[in-house]
């Protein structure tokens, strides 16, 4: 099956169309730790070999294919499921925290230190899910709300990769990955994830698991950095005033003769 790539994060990070891989920039040499918890990638510090040295080919990682987890195909593990008993800080009650929202944490969810679940949940508080015994669409952004009434699952909680049981999380992720606007789709992970010696993956140990939660990462981190803390009105408001300017500036462009920028179409959240 061919897939088409598109640039989503920076120019050494890439996205295949149906969500299934990151590409971390080719130039780079990498050194990928062995351990089964953990998919960090740092940058190599040995010095470069003589040129007419002939070098081996360097092994490719390889992908983790994780076992089916049988529990998530319960209706209600989204609800009774552990949550927040280990080193992910994450909860179901309340909203999303500062706590939650660090770098620090973030970066667990790359170190497999956050089940799937632990995931989903920190993005669905973000969305506005409320829990009361049951997860509620209180404060859910309208037009997503008007989509998914109930949270939807993001990354495949159950990890069997047929059509007819991960197609639904597969869309649920896509569209997520839809809502950030394309101004706001570049730097985010390799920004804020770099200081943790977070560089890419590797096309070789890309699992659908892996690359879906970076994706949530990402969202997460645009959630934060242009959401967070605002209200509904707030939004409309700064999106109204973006909206004017970007029109000025198109209209100038035309008064020059430029020609007009296209931009892929967005399906914001609120």
């Amino acid at each position: 099956m061919k897939l088409s790539i598109s640039t989503l994060l920076l120019s050494s990070l890439f996205l295949l169309q149906d969500g299934s891989a990151f590409v971390s920039a080719p130039s780079r040499s990498i050194i990928i730790s062995t351990r089964q918890t953990s998919f960090l990638l740092a940058e190599a510090a040995s010095p470069p070999p003589p040129a007419n040295e002939k070098q081996p080919a360097a092994a490719q990682p390889k992908a983790i294919i994780l076992d089916p987890y049988l529990p998530a195909a319960d209706p209600k593990y989204k609800v009774t499921g552990t949550v927040g008993e280990g080193d992910f800080i994450v909860s179901r009650s309340g909203g999303p925290t500062d706590e939650e929202l660090t770098d620090e944490n973030l970066y667990r969810i790359i170190e497999r230190k956050a089940s799937d679940l632990e995931v989903n949940t920190l993005v669905w508080k973000c969305l506005g899910y409320r829990f009361d015994q049951e997860w509620k669409p209180e404060e859910v952004f309208p037009k997503w709300k008007e989509r998914f009434p109930e949270p939807p699952d993001f990354i495949g909680m159950q990890r069997i990769y047929s059509k007819e049981i991960d197609g639904p999380s597969l869309r649920n992720n896509q569209s997520l990955v839809r809502s950030i606007p394309a101004e706001n789709k570049a730097s985010y992970l390799k920004k804020n994830m770099l200081p943790f010696g977070f560089t890419g993956y590797k096309v070789s140990e890309l699992t659908p698991n892996l690359t879906r939660r970076a994706q949530c990462i990402n969202w997460l981190l645009f959630y934060r950095e242009e959401l967070y803390g605002y209200t509904i009105e707030e939004l409309k408001e700064r999106r109204r005033l973006k909206q004017e300017q970007q029109e000025k500036e198109r209209l100038e462009r035309i008064e020059k003769g430029e020609e007009e920028e296209w931009k892929p179409p967005v399906k914001e959240v609120f």
